[in-house]
């Protein structure tokens, strides 16, 4: 009798067949986190709306296909990985329902849709019966990703005059593609941790060892560009923790052969100081971008030459750590002893004392550097987030309970902040989502996340541990860091976690009877797959209608930008009509009246749009030049503007230019005004 398969209902004497599709939906399913996590790293991250949209509905879709054709949908769902699924929808609920007393709906909706996304790459991947080798082939792919990014970034850096990315804000940090520097950085430190995972482990083909180990500098390079002090961080812990962690027999032959690779490609990097400023494609840049080019080029080769060479020897390097391994208690005394001897030195050092430094640096400063960006590298600065978290901390006290609603801290920092920084995130995943959904969302965040990571290690001892050690490194590495910035809003950084650990939770399944079912077993009855499918597409609306209106919106804002207010309109009014929740299409409205002569009709969009969100500052500023261009008294709706940001310039500088009772002057004021 023919076994059932886990896949498609086919017939007994179509097994075979039924063989061939299992394979390749199982192994399509395994590249949907790299296939993700490469197509965020090129969308900004995944950081605006569109693209989680699209990254939702991917899973969506993945979903119903496996609910609907799958003999066995549910075979990989296990208890812990029930206890994670639960607790990230009833946390991404929490932020839906949040909407009832948060302000600007469209902020919950967006909240909901990156947690929709994470909860679907758990729990896509947690269905999936746990074959061997499955889990480091879901981390090939996602490292693939990675690499791709980094070439594209280092590309754009030292070969300026032929690839042209797009720069952030400080252009003298590489950013593209994700266009934010230190997630780029993370994201290229998570990157190594995966590479070296992948040169190291046990099992892995000789093709993925050399190439993950001719990656290294490529990584090791657009790792160090973004002058990302938490990146080195989170490399060195990520690095730190693996390697304790899982112990690969072959880290030795890892370190040797990449080694020297990467320090001299980091160091020639570090050589250029033109690729670290702003001007880094004119002048010198280009000549030292080609020259460190060519250093690059030269170090992947010689670490997957020597990868390749060494394949030859790792026998004998493993039976020296079987050795190890058998004189374990020896190794301890030795590691003791060096721990103690490290620890004396320090304190001979004047460590304690340069800590203590250190920190207070950190508490007391800013990043302070002069020409030279890469002495950013050993500020001790906290670049304002003192001030963010002190104010995450009393937006938590002011309601404990359920927070002020999922997406709201920008509004909380325009009021609380004591200076003139702008942001628009806590820089704390756990502190932030305490001020926006207070103790409940915590709660129910940090069981998702102690759950999933309690999962992973749960098999540390069992068949796979290098790999389950891989994901448990790089996420406590990336959660650790989430604690200082706002790495959960670029799902490119967190999608490959989730993805990773829910197939670390699933159920092992090794192709025997015992992993594949009885013969002739049919899984869920019809009804129960047809249920659970119009659920997924129930869930795929809002996906759907965030997509559309935030395309339109983005369409709207490009016309806007070359005045082209007709077409501004059009797309507007979709964006609206699209989700009449949303204030910013109605704001582009507005100034396009403005533009068009109609200041009436501009004061009714921006009236709208300021009961759509009431606590932002940009529309009443907006409805205020509005009202000064149509001959109304401007001060009511400018006194709301700078209640809700007291510190913003341009809110201030309008409140003065008001402060008058003569509306010709209003006038002049409104149309010098500058837009938010």
């Amino acid at each position: 009798m023919t076994r059932a398969v886990d896949t498609y209902p086919l017939l007994p004497e179509r097994a075979g067949s039924a063989r061939v599709a299992k394979k390749v939906f199982g192994g399509l399913i395994l590249a949907i986190p790299g296939g993700l996590t490469a197509y965020l790293a090129f969308r900004s991250g995944g950081f605006f709306g569109q693209d989680v949209a699209v990254a939702a509905v991917v899973l969506l879709v993945a979903a119903v296909l496996r609910i609907t054709l799958a003999t066995e949908p549910f075979a990989g769902w296990t208890t812990s990985a029930a206890v994670v699924a639960g607790a990230g929808a009833a946390f991404a609920a929490w932020v839906l329902v949040s909407a009832a007393w948060g302000s600007g709906t469209m902020r919950q909706l967006l909240e909901f849709d990156r947690a929709l996304v994470y909860v679907l790459a758990f729990a896509l991947l947690a269905s999936v019966r746990r074959r061997p080798g499955a889990l480091d082939t879901l981390l090939w792919w996602v490292l693939a990703a990675i690499v791709i990014a980094a070439l594209a970034g280092v590309a754009t850096r030292v070969l300026p005059d032929v690839f042209e990315g797009v720069p952030g804000r400080e252009r003298d940090r590489l950013s593209h593609p994700l266009r934010y520097w230190n997630a780029m950085s993370v994201l290229c430190a998570l990157g190594m941790v995966l590479a070296v995972h992948a040169a190291s482990a046990a099992r892995q083909p000789g093709a993925v060892r050399v190439l993950a180990c001719a990656a290294l500098p490529v990584l090791a390079v657009a790792w160090y560009l973004p002058l990302s002090r938490g990146g080195i961080a989170t490399a060195a812990l990520g690095l730190g923790a693996y390697a304790l962690l899982a112990r690969p027999p072959r880290l030795i032959a890892t370190m040797l052969c990449a080694g020297p690779p990467v320090v001299v490609a980091v160091v020639a990097a570090y050589g250029a100081e033109a690729l670290t400023t702003a001007s880094f494609n004119e002048g010198p840049g280009p000549e030292q971008g080609h020259r460190v080019a060519v250093v690059l080029a030269a170090c992947v080769v010689v670490a997957g030459v020597a990868r390749l060479g060494m394949l030859r020897v790792e026998g004998r390097l493993d039976r020296l750590a079987g050795a190890a391994r058998r004189r374990r208690a020896r190794v301890a005394v030795v590691v003791v002893a060096v721990a103690v001897a490290a620890v004396a030195a320090a304190v001979a050092l004047d460590a304690p004392g340069w800590a203590s430094d250190q920190y207070r640096g950190f508490v007391e400063g800013d990043v302070e550097f002069g020409l030279d960006s890469r002495q950013r590298l050993t500020s001790p600065g906290n670049n304002g987030r003192i001030g963010m978290w002190e104010v995450s901390v009393d937006g938590f006290a002011a309601e404990p309970l359920h927070g002020r609603g999922a997406g709201t801290w920008e509004t909380l920092w325009a009021q609380e902040r004591a200076g003139t920084l702008r942001t628009l995130d806590g820089h704390s995943l756990y502190l932030e989502t305490a001020a926006e959904l207070g103790a409940v969302g915590l709660v129910l965040l940090l069981v998702m996340l102690g759950g999933l990571l309690v999962g992973v290690a749960r098999g540390l001892r069992g068949p796979g541990r290098h790999a389950r050690a891989a994901v448990l490194a790089g996420g406590v590495a990336l959660l650790v860091h989430a604690g200082i910035d706002w790495d959960w809003e670029m799902p490119v950084l967190f999608l490959w976690l989730f993805a990773a650990g829910g197939l670390a939770c699933a159920a092992r399944g090794d192709g025997g009877p015992r992993g594949e079912g009885p013969a002739g077993e049919r899984g869920p009855r019809r009804m129960t797959r047809v249920l659970a499918g119009l659920a997924c597409l129930l869930l795929a609306l809002t996906p759907l209608v965030v997509y559309r209106s935030e395309a339109a919106l983005a369409r709207a804002g490009e016309a806007f930008q070359r005045n082209d207010c007709p077409e501004a309109i059009d797309a507007a009014l979709t964006s609206a009509g699209t989700l009449g929740v949303r204030a910013e299409p109605l704001e582009v409205i507005g100034y396009c009246d403005l533009r068009l002569g109609a200041p009436a009709l501009a004061v009714r969009a921006m009236e709208a749009a300021a009961r759509r969100d009431p606590e932002s500052w940009r529309y009443p500023y907006g409805l205020a030049i509005a009202r000064a261009l149509d001959g109304k008294d401007p001060r009511p709706a400018i006194a709301d503007a700078r209640r809700l940001n007291p510190r913003e310039e341009k809110v201030r500088d309008l409140a003065r230019a008001f402060a008058t009772d003569r509306p010709a002057r209003w006038r002049r004021a409104a149309a010098a005004a500058k837009l938010p």
